[in-house]
C-alpha cells in the first residue's frame, strides 16, 4: 500500500511531462538560438563598416552562425519561424556580397525583412 501513492506520483509526473514536451522542445530551442540572435544582429550591424575587410569578416561570421541556426530543432511553429529568420538573414548576406561587388541593391528591404522575421522568432521565443 505504501507504493500507491508512489506511483501515483510517478504517473501523473509521467502525464504531466508528456504534455509538456512541446513547451521543453520549444524552450530548449529558443535557449540554443538566443546567444546566436545577438551574434547575428551585431555581425550584420558591421556589415555598415568603413573598410571592405571588416564588412567582408561580418558577412563570414554570418553565415557560421546562419548554419548554426539551421542545427536547432523545435516544435513546428518555431521551425517555420527559424526558416523564415535564416532565409532573410541569408538575402542579407547577399545583398551584402552584392554591396561590396559594388552592384548596390535593396538592402534595405532585406534589413527590414529581416528585423521583422527576427521579431517574430524573438516573440515566439518570448516567456
Amino acid at each position: 500500500m505504501k507504493k500507491l501513492p508512489a506511483l501515483a506520483a510517478l504517473a501523473a509526473g509521467i502525464l504531466l511531462l508528456s504534455g509538456c514536451s512541446e513547451q521543453v522542445s520549444k524552450y530548449t530551442a529558443c535557449g540554443s538560438i538566443t546567444s546566436q540572435a545577438v551574434q547575428v544582429t551585431g555581425a550584420i550591424g558591421a556589415l555598415t563598416s568603413p573598410t571592405p575587410e571588416a564588412a567582408r569578416a561580418a558577412l563570414d561570421e554570418v553565415r557560421g552562425v546562419v548554419e548554426n541556426i539551421r542545427l536547432v530543432d523545435g516544435p513546428d511553429e518555431f521551425v517555420t519561424l527559424r526558416e523564415a529568420w535564416t532565409t532573410s538573414i541569408d538575402a542579407v548576406v547577399a545583398e551584402g556580397e552584392n554591396a561590396l561587388a559594388g552592384n548596390p541593391g535593396n538592402m534595405d528591404a532585406v534589413t527590414s525583412d529581416l528585423r521583422t522575421t527576427t521579431e517574430a522568432i524573438v516573440g515566439y521565443c518570448a516567456p
